[in-house]
């Protein structure tokens, strides 16, 4: 049993864990055996519990208190860890025992070609974040949509500034992408014109955006502002059929 967990959930993050410890150098804080256990093995070892903190704490970003009662910085002797009082290690179990069942349920039943086994752990959703992130362009289209693409556009930034390099949100030419096209979709061609502008301050070498950007100047009938678009988008990827044939249909009128 404690093989499949550990094998399952050792980069498993805190969220998804019933009892947890801030993996510190305090090995002589931390008990020999543990109670209320409701989701690991009964007889998991301080040594294989605290190997799973370590990933915990990593995968969600968070410390023992998120989980626990305690306060950050004091010894975690003076912790209660036993108590179920935070509705965080409620939702914690219940994570617990959807990851195990993913795993030893669900994908052990795929049969896999490499001898590894496909796993899930928490870091797969959590991405370092204490709860799943959700993907960006979301995240832009509803702020544009109650606060206005500026308000938006700021959001990118900040985010970018803190998470770019890591794994929590995808900063690809792509998200920005697909938000301005739910955003054209909408009839919102301006905030769409906007986003596009972004995407190719960030991405400059994005032939997709400078198209997009010329579908949207076509729509609204700036042939001049198209024709650029997509001559800057040809210029990046040569090959492009779709900027080339824009550009003939539009040399022809």
């Amino acid at each position: 049993m404690f093989t499949q967990v550990k094998r399952g959930l050792s980069k498993c993050v805190l969220l998804s864990l019933g009892v947890a410890f801030v993996v510190m150098p305090a090995w002589g804080q931390i008990p020999d055996k543990f109670t209320n256990l409701q989701v690991l093995p009964k007889d998991i070892s301080k040594g294989g519990l605290l190997d799973m903190m370590k990933g915990f704490t990593s995968a969600l970003g968070v410390r023992c208190q998120h989980c626990h009662i305690g306060e950050e910085g004091k010894p975690l002797t003076t912790f209660d860890f036993v108590s179920d009082t935070k509705e965080t290690k409620q939702t914690a179990r219940a994570m617990l025992r959807m990851v195990q069942a993913i795993n030893n349920e669900h994908l052990a039943k795929i049969e896999r070609k490499s001898a590894d086994a496909l796993q899930v752990n928490c870091i797969t959703c959590h991405h370092g974040e204490n709860h799943p992130p959700r993907a960006l362009d979301e995240i832009l289209f509803e702020i544009t949509s109650a606060q206005g693409v500026q308000e938006a556009i700021k959001k990118y930034h900040e985010l970018r500034e803190k998470h770019f390099g890591g794994f929590a949100y995808d900063f690809r030419e792509g998200t920005l992408n697909r938000l301005s096209q739910q955003l054209q979709a909408g009839g919102k061609n301006d905030d769409a014109i906007a986003i596009l502008k972004l995407n190719t301050q960030v991405n400059p070498n994005s032939a997709l955006a400078h198209f997009f950007l010329g579908e949207i100047y076509l729509a609204k009938g700036e042939k001049a502002l198209a024709m650029e678009n997509y001559k800057k988008a040809l210029s990046l990827e040569p090959a492009n059929p779709f900027a080339k044939r824009r550009l003939e249909e539009l040399a022809k009128q």
